[in-house]
Order: C-alpha cells, then structure tokens, then sequence
C-alpha cells in the first residue's frame, strides 16, 4: 500500500459510546491501522490502544481480526455500491448517467483514499469464497457500470462494436488504482479529477455521432476561424 501517514486520533477516555457510535469507530480506527501496518502486522491491540478501550472490549463486535477485517471490507465495498447505484439512477440517458458513475466513483475515491487502498489492496487477499460474498456472485459493482453501457449501447449512444464487459473492466482498471497515485493539492482536485477520467472513458465507448455532439466544430462564422 501507498507509503501515506495517517495522523493517530486523541484518546481522550473510555466513556461509553453508543453501541453504532462505538461499532462505527471501530471500523474507522482498524482501516486506519490495516493502511498504516498491512493486514499481517496490524493488531488488535493497537486498535483498541488508539480507540482507548480494553483489548478484551473489541471480542464484544468482533470475534477475530479475520471477522473484523472483512467487515471494513464489506463497509467499504457498500458504501461505494451505493453511491454509484444513486448515480445509475439519476435523471438523464444511459450514457449521461454512465458519466455521472464514473464521475461519483473517482470522486468517493479521491475523498476516501485510505478506506479505498485498504479495500481495494485487501479484496484481492480473500479466499474466492468470502471475496465473492463481499462483492456479490455477479461482481454488483461492474454490473452497474456494464447494464449502463448495454443500454446506452441500445439507444445507439455506445459504438456497436463496443464490448461492454470489456468496457466495464477498462474503466473499473483505470478509475479503481486512482487511489494510488492521487495527492490531493486544492480542495477541487478531486472533482477535477474525477471529470476527466469521466470525460476519458466515455469518449472510448461513445458513437461519432455523440462525439460531434460533445465537440462541435467551430462555427464558419467565427471571427476568430476566418482568414484575415
């Protein structure tokens, strides 16, 4: 994973949390520290150090490391599922909503680069069993990505030529490793970022006709296209 520094949180006591408050912090706290060790090395005493609760505490949420891990894994895969599945069902033809998952995707990426690298690097560790009940027996995540460029391929916005489960893995290949090379400088970069690499994959798949669309030619009566 990507050499980047988490800053440690304040323990400040162990008063008691709410039980989803605690369960919550929990998730936050080991993703923070599967980032910074790796799965092997991260410990559970080190999560419970850094929450501030009694090592003893976190067999109350989680009978094992093993369970504990999957379960950021599983938090993280879902909360990207449901993004992209809001954005597939935004107003808009297939293709318009196509851009705008992409663009969600990079973007919820981008904002969330620690839980990202550790689900994306962690997934890849699981035994096939336990990795296809996180992300679903038909891959739910690429599903959203490929029924959008089938329907969009349908109402002729979509070359047809275009294999879309090709298609699905090229984009997904180029916007899941964005995490690794992404540094933030500005507050807009993400967004900025997501844009492009939107704009990039929607011009791989889309029709000529689309595209003309997208870049008009200039106007004949342009001034500035008219020789002096």
């Amino acid at each position: 994973m990507p050499a980047r520094t988490v800053v440690p949180r304040n323990v400040t006591g162990t008063q008691r949390k709410p039980r989803n408050e605690r369960w919550s912090e929990v998730l936050t706290v080991a993703t923070e520290v599967i980032y910074e060790r790796g799965y092997e090395a991260a410990t559970l005493q080190e999560i419970a150090d850094r929450i501030g609760m009694m090592k003893a505490s976190l067999y109350y949420y989680f009978p094992s490391k093993e369970t504990l891990f999957i379960e950021v894994l599983r938090q993280a895969h879902d909360t990207g599922l449901a993004i992209v599945q809001r954005a597939a069902n935004e107003p808009g033809d297939p293709l318009q909503r196509l851009e705008s998952v992409i663009r969600q995707h990079v973007e919820h990426t981008c904002n969330n680069l620690v839980a990202a690298a550790v689900c994306q690097e962690g997934i890849r560790r699981l035994p096939e069993e336990i990795r296809r009940d996180i992300v679903g027996g038909d891959h739910a995540y690429q599903e959203v990505f490929r029924s959008l460029i089938v329907e969009a391929q349908s109402a002729g916005l979509v070359r047809p030529g275009a294999n879309p489960r090709l298609a699905t893995l090229s984009i997904l290949g180029s916007t899941n490793t964005v995490y690794r090379w992404f540094v933030p400088r500005t507050p807009d970069d993400a967004r900025l970022v997501a844009v492009e690499l939107a704009d990039l994959a929607i011009r791989a798949v889309a029709t000529p006709e689309v595209l003309l669309r997208r870049d008009p030619p200039a106007s004949s009566e342009d001034p500035d296209q008219q020789i002096a």
